[in-house]
């Protein structure tokens, strides 16, 4: 089941974090029309969402995030390259507020600022922009986030292959997978090896 989010890398990947390692993606899969992104609020409020009643559930997306309303299936993209606020706004609408906020000083695209929930979603944010994210194996189960294929932690090497043309092999984080802008590792290289690790866009990851 769709849902919501991640802690810094730091906590996903048990301390990997430090040095920055950028990732890219490809294009998404198809899904319903789907009204304009997220804005940003002057006035600081919240973000609509896509019911009156304010509930969705959140999808992972290699253009960012998709918030997909249960009742009618219909879904709103939240991009990279949206302002901060709104986007944490936005998923805090499904999610609850953040667990933690902060900045990491270490990345190799430059210093980014991160919000993270303690559900294993972690966002990203350059320049008060929304960047990346990333989940970690706190994501399971069936409220695990995942994207619009299903690809989500704890999905295997075979679901990876079915859902994406991805790039498989060994690095310092284990076995690393890359597709465009998605990213992640696996705890092993057959095809029963299972997703550890999931990350979209810019984000830190110690390599």
């Amino acid at each position: 089941m769709l849902r919501r989010l991640c802690a810094p890398l730091v906590v996903g990947l048990a301390g990997l974090m430090a040095l920055a390692g950028c990732q890219s993606g490809g294009a998404a899969p198809p899904v319903l029309p789907s009204p304009p992104p997220v804005e940003d609020d002057s006035e600081g409020g919240e973000a609509a969402s896509p019911s009156a009643a304010g509930a969705f559930e959140v999808a992972l997306d290699l253009g960012g995030l998709r918030l997909v309303d249960p009742q009618t299936g219909s879904t709103r993209p939240v991009a990279f390259g949206d302002a901060e606020g709104a986007v944490v706004r936005a998923v805090a609408r499904s999610a609850g507020e953040p667990a933690e906020r902060g900045v990491n000083d270490e990345c190799g695209a430059g210093p980014l600022s991160y919000a993270s929930w303690s559900d294993g979603l972690t966002l990203w944010f350059s320049d008060g922009a929304f960047a990346g994210w990333a989940v970690d194996g706190r994501s399971s189960g069936s409220e695990r986030l995942t994207t619009m294929t299903g690809l989500g932690i704890g999905a295997t090497r075979a679901d990876l292959d079915r859902a994406y043309a991805a790039d498989v092999g060994p690095s310092s984080l284990g076995t690393e997978f890359a597709a465009g802008d998605l990213g992640g590792v696996l705890d092993g290289s057959g095809p029963g090896a299972r997703v550890t690790d999931l990350w979209g866009g810019t984000t830190c990851a110690f390599r």
